[in-house]
Parts: C-alpha cells; sequence; structure tokens
C-alpha cells in the first residue's frame, strides 16, 4: 500500500523534535544535568525500586536509562522513515542505524562542549537502545505483512 505524496511530514518533525530534545539534554551544564536528573529520579524511584530493589535507584542509572530511552524512540521514528521510505527491510535497518549512531556520536560531542564527560560508552548505550526500538518497529512490520 502507497501513502499519499507527504504523508510522511509529521514523522519527520517527530524525528527532529526528538533529535532536539536529545541534544539539548546535552547542552545543559553539569550542575542543571544533575538537578534534571534528581528531579526525574524522584518522579521515577517508586516504580525503579520495583524492578531494582528499594534503595538501588541511583542518578547514574536515571542517566544511563535516559540515554537508553531517547535513542529507543529516535530508532522507532527513523526506522519507520526509512521503512517508509526504502521498503527493503534490511536496507533500511542499516541506513536507520547508520543515522542513529551518528546522532548518538554527535551528543556525546556536544557534551564536550557543555562541560560535560562525554563517554564511548554512552555511545553504544544509545546504539543499542536505538536498535532495540527499530527492531521492534521491524518486528511489528514484518508480522503485520504476514498477516
Amino acid at each position: 500500500m502507497m501513502k499519499a505524496k507527504g504523508s510522511h511530514r509529521p514523522l519527520t518533525v517527530l524525528i527532529i523534535l526528538t533529535l532536539a530534545l536529545i541534544w539539548g539534554h546535552s547542552l545543559l551544564g553539569r550542575e542543571a544535568s544533575s538537578e534534571e536528573s534528581g528531579f526525574v529520579m524522584e518522579l521515577l524511584e517508586p516504580v525503579l525500586e520495583m524492578v531494582v530493589g528499594e534503595g538501588n535507584v541511583t542518578e547514574f542509572l536515571v542517566r544511563k536509562l535516559a540515554h537508553f530511552t531517547e535513542f529507543f524512540v529516535l530508532g522507532l521514528e527513523l526506522l519507520t522513515f526509512f521503512a517508509y521510505r526504502k521498503p527493503l527491510f534490511p536496507q533500511a535497518f542499516l541506513f536507520a542505524l547508520t543515522h542513529g549512531f551518528f546522532a548518538a556520536f554527535l551528543d556525546e560531542t556536544i557534551q564536550i562542549f557543555s562541560g560535560r564527560g562525554p563517554m564511548i560508552q554512552d555511545v553504544w548505550l544509545d546504539v543499542s537502545g536505538f536498535a532495540v526500538g527499530s527492531l521492534l518497529i521491524l518486528g511489528i512490520m514484518v508480522w503485520t505483512k504476514h498477516r
């Protein structure tokens, strides 16, 4: 089924907003970022403690979950976008994954200029979140195609 020309525009806007959110967080200085993480930690602590146990929720855990989650969402969005434009799934997945890697690399690079410590492990965590989101969408597409 072919979609009407221009119907991918809302998805394009969503991808741009997601990247702005990701890179905007990376522009925050160390203190502002820590305050934000602390606020999110307070909100999520009761839920996360059900998974990791009482007293085991740390700012480090919240930050790493944020990395994974942001790029998980971006993976959902970008694979949907590329699969829509290039219906060959393996090519769309590899194309999306390449873009996800460069978005993660740029994210950590931005942190150099905001006075925070960029870490290669965060790039790999971002790419992992991106891949999981992309694979989820890919699985849904394959499942619905074969139904």
